[in-house]
């Protein structure tokens, strides 16, 4: 009789550790999945910074500007630049599907990074053809599903209209003070 109620306190006992344990795991297995979100993240916001700060560069600042305000007549030096500069924002996404695919990102946050980046990147006709060209490689892939028909829907205009929109009108109104 005492040997049973002996086993049965220790039976409940193993019982109440092994639960005990597989709390921590959980717990565990959260961090761990939160800590690889991060590290994936920073990863991703590396890559965008290494991108813009290669293309302040005098040499790319030069290439990506004449992809925009005159492509045609790019020089094949300067279309593979910016070339470069494009595959490098499109390994950038697939960080994020990269996210989306071991489940530490959903669709929606992949769909709402690139409608973000895209415009600034491929809101260029000759960035826009660029991709076209790139189509057949990615077909049938997340890529394709998710970033083609963002980059097909941007105005082909919208880089030379931004760089327009962001210059100051020169002249007095440009150096005055707002009101208060």
């Amino acid at each position: 009789m005492n040997f049973d109620r002996v086993n049965k306190w220790v039976t409940l006992g193993a019982n109440i550790g092994v639960l005990l344990g597989l709390i921590i795991l959980i717990i565990e297995v959260r961090q761990n999945a939160s800590l690889s979100r991060a590290a994936l993240e920073v990863d991703a916001n590396n890559a965008l910074s290494a991108i813009e700060f290669s293309l302040a560069m005098p040499h790319s600042t030069a290439a990506w500007v004449k992809s925009v305000r005159a492509p045609e007549a790019m020089t094949d030096e300067e279309i593979r630049l910016v070339e470069a500069h494009l595959v490098a924002v499109m390994q950038q996404w697939n960080i994020i599907f990269q996210l989306e695919d071991v489940g530490l990102a959903n669709r929606t946050r992949v769909e709402k990074h690139i409608r973000n980046t895209a415009p600034y990147y491929f809101g260029s006709a000759h960035a826009k053809n660029w991709w076209r060209l790139q189509e057949q490689g990615w077909k049938d892939t997340s890529m394709y599903e998710v970033a083609g028909p963002i980059v097909d829907a941007l105005d082909p205009d919208f880089l030379r209209n931004y760089l327009e929109a962001s210059r100051i009108a020169a002249g007095p109104a440009a150096t005055e003070e707002p009101a208060q």
